[in-house]
């Protein structure tokens, strides 16, 4: 096996069944060496069913990891898959004909171990009209490797390929980080990115026609839902700050407070542009969430000095 497209899902059974619907009719039934691996992550609603209905497809296959969070549940992944390269594909992003292809010519570049391809939104409903839609957009360049700046910020969890010696050579994604149990985290793929790059240099690819299709579904356009984002991202970016792993993930505190700052000269555009209102938010956020980050990191390093 060359290929596993791991699909990690909890609780979302009518989505995953969409989702699925469509990958079997865009990659066919059984794709030379690829398999499709779905990671039940404690799901409570019919996603077991949902499983069920295609098991008499040849390339796919189910299993569980009980510990909640996402990364766990790639980390499960990884585990149960001999294939070469790991694809890891959100359970609700509808790939774009031609992604098998352009998958295969992606890891087949030699010394390559992280790749990745762009990210559309799908919206349930037209988004309002201070939200903008760039904001959930993921677009990475032409054809190649990213920059040395964005290798350490890697692709978008929702349609990433890492090769297997690789990612086990790291020890996978870390499990504190990410999605857990439906509470909001962020960082897992960009921490992880940094590590790769620290380990193997600039060894990405970025291939545009491996493209998807993301659900947006309307409540993620909402002022909480954005400044909470927000948040939780400018938090995650130092959080690793007192113990050296941050410094160099591309999830840099630096980028958080450059966005706190661009939210404040934004602030008075708002007032009389409702398209703003969506960059104030975020940059606010940002910055309120690297500060908090700040703190925690602070106390982290102090109790580690003093335990020393």
């Amino acid at each position: 096996m060359t290929v596993t497209v791991a699909i990690c899902t909890r609780d979302r059974a009518p989505i995953l069944a969409e989702t699925l619907t469509h990958l079997r009719a865009t990659v066919g039934e059984a794709p030379d060496a690829v398999e499709v691996l779905m990671v039940d992550n404690g799901s409570s609603d019919a996603t077991p069913e949902v499983a069920a209905r295609f098991a008499d497809w040849p390339a796919f296959r189910s299993v569980t990891e009980p510990r909640p969070g996402l990364s766990h549940a790639r980390n499960r992944a990884l585990a149960a898959s001999a294939a070469e390269w790991l694809l890891y594909l959100d359970d609700d992003a509808f790939v774009w004909p031609g992604w098998l292809d352009a998958l295969r010519g992606a890891i087949a570049r030699e010394g390559v171990v992280l790749i990745g391809g762009p990210i559309e939104p799908r919206f349930e409903a037209p988004p309002p009209a201070w939200f903008d839609p760039a904001s959930v957009r993921r677009t990475f360049g032409p054809e190649g490797p990213l920059s040395d700046a964005a290798a350490r910020e890697g692709f978008s969890g929702g349609n990433l390929g890492v090769r297997r010696s690789a990612l086990e050579a790291v020890e996978g994604f870390d499990g504190r980080l990410g999605m857990i149990a439906g509470t909001l985290g962020l960082g897992e793929e960009t921490e992880l990115a940094g590590r790769l790059v620290d380990r193997f240099g600039n060894a990405t690819w970025h291939a545009p026609a491996m493209g998807v299709d993301h659900l947006e579904p309307s409540w993620k356009q909402t002022p909480r839902y954005v400044a909470r984002r927000a948040f939780v991202n400018g938090r995650q970016a130092w959080r690793y700050v007192g113990g050296g792993r941050g410094r160099k993930a591309g999830f840099s505190a630096l980028k958080a407070v450059k966005q706190a700052g661009t939210g404040l000269l934004r602030l008075p555009l708002a007032v009389v542009r409702p398209g703003a209102l969506h960059g104030v938010l975020k940059g606010l956020s940002t910055g309120a969430g690297a500060a908090v980050g700040v703190v925690r990191a602070a106390r982290s390093s102090g109790t580690a000095s003093g335990d020393a």
